[in-house]
């Protein structure tokens, strides 16, 4: 059922009976900006770990305790071109609580005060928690080099949007961003934040919609908003050659990165296509990269594919040995040429087909995913039930995937370089 709080303000609830638990996401929504980025991150640390009542943590997590062990969350995501402050918690059903336990109402309670009772002093957060949070973010945000992988991901990113920062730039900013930021400005941000952005409620599990309704009615920033419209696909500007770039590092296994366009996105005609495109791709161990470059070639440690349905991406990443990073460039669009001619078996593609019908259907045996898949659904304004979802997937042609393979374009490529332990010049610039 979904119910209209206020304007700007929505409120879905989905019953299932087939878990213990009951879950809430509530999603602050707008417009991707880069210069948010930094901000919402640090609110994101903020509004987790503290409130005017539970001024620390430890009394934020004896709440929890108290809550039947209630889990709770804050995040940023990126849907495309929406920014997202994502704040979640699960809980058991009232049914598996001591007799006349209401543990939704306690939870909304609870929710109510993280959200809307933040930490402050005077017209600004909390000076010292401010600076604890500060200090995490920033070490956290200037350790990510340390993870190569991750940091080639973003390396391939940048170089993938250039003169793009709304989508090159990382989702949780940097640490110089951080750094500048003040506990006043950062409230004032917090404030635009609760008073402007769409916000979207999702309570999964076995409820009753009234309870729900009536906590929910109860949040003061819960009231109507202006409501901006924007594409959610990210269409990226044109490029004029082939975006490269690569870095020296110290270690015996190199990373390459490499940034494809695909312009097909969710909902789509042909996103069924490009869904089991990917799979053949590189998506699974049954795929043309996995095989032949992995297993056949020896030529990679790892190697898969992934599809941004929200972006039009296709990335593939790979750890390799230096010497082998050209055969390894050469063989990736082979693959594409394979599935451009419809050269791989009709087991092949069957088998992708019913791995994947058999993972979504074994998705329905998580919470979390049944929410998330509502939630996308419902921002894109598309509902593909579970029924119709496999009739796509199974009707999905060679000729199709043949049509996919013919849209992709080559775009970035980004190398994370080892040339072996003893080479002296091996340093991540």
């Amino acid at each position: 059922m979904e119910y209209q709080v206020a304007n700007g303000v929505k409120l879905r609830t989905i019953h299932t009976t087939k878990f213990k638990n009951t879950k809430i996401l509530i999603n602050f929504t707008f417009p991707a900006h880069s210069q948010n980025y930094g901000k919402l991150a640090m609110l994101a640390e903020l509004l987790q770990n503290c409130s005017a009542k539970y001024h620390s943590e430890l009394l934020v997590s004896r709440q929890l305790s108290r809550m039947y062990g209630a889990s709770y969350g804050v995040t940023v995501l990126r849907y495309g071109n929406q920014h997202t402050l994502q704040i979640k918690i699960s809980f058991p059903n009232d049914k598996y609580l001591p007799s006349k336990e209401r543990l939704m109402t306690e939870i909304l309670e609870f929710l109510e005060e993280m959200i809307e009772k933040p930490y402050i002093s005077g017209v600004g957060f909390n000076q010292a928690y401010f600076e604890i949070h500060q200090n995490n973010l920033v070490n956290y945000l200037n350790s990510i080099a340390d993870n190569k992988e991750y940091y080639a991901v973003l390396k391939l990113q940048k170089l993938y949007y250039p003169n793009d920062p709304d989508h090159g730039n990382f989702l949780l900013g940097s640490g110089r961003e951080i750094s500048e930021l003040d506990s006043k400005s950062l409230y004032s941000f917090y404030q635009q934040v609760m008073k402007t952005s769409a916000i979207t409620i999702l309570v999964a599990g076995e409820i009753d919609d009234q309870e729900v309704l009536r906590g929910v009615e109860h949040f003061r920033y819960f009231v109507d908003r202006p409501v901006t419209k924007y594409e959610l696909r990210v269409m990226p500007q044109p490029v004029e050659s082939l975006q490269s770039a690569s870095e020296k590092i110290d270690g015996s296994q190199s990373i390459l990165n490499v940034g494809y366009e695909l312009p097909v996105y969710f909902g789509d005609e042909e996103y069924f296509p490009a869904v089991i495109f990917n799979q053949l791709f590189g998506s699974s161990t049954r795929s043309l990269l996995f095989t032949n470059v992995r297993e056949k070639a020896s030529l990679a440690y790892d190697i898969h594919s992934s599809y941004n349905s929200l972006a039009g991406i296709v990335t593939v990443q790979a750890g390799i040995d230096y010497q082998n990073e050209q055969q390894v460039l050469e063989l990736i669009p082979a693959q594409i040429t394979k599935l451009l001619h419809g050269d791989y078996s009709d087991q092949l593609m069957d088998g992708v087909k019913q791995s994947m019908i058999n993972q979504h259907r074994s998705e329905a045996d998580h919470l979390s995913a049944v929410i998330e898949k509502r939630y996308i659904q419902q921002i894109m304004n598309i509902d593909y039930p579970d029924t119709v979802w496999e009739e796509r997937i199974n009707s999905v042609t060679k000729d199709d995937i043949k049509k996919i393979a013919a849209k992709v374009k080559l775009r970035a490529i980004f190398a994370l370089n080892s040339q072996g332990a003893n080479n002296e010049n091996n340093s991540l610039s």
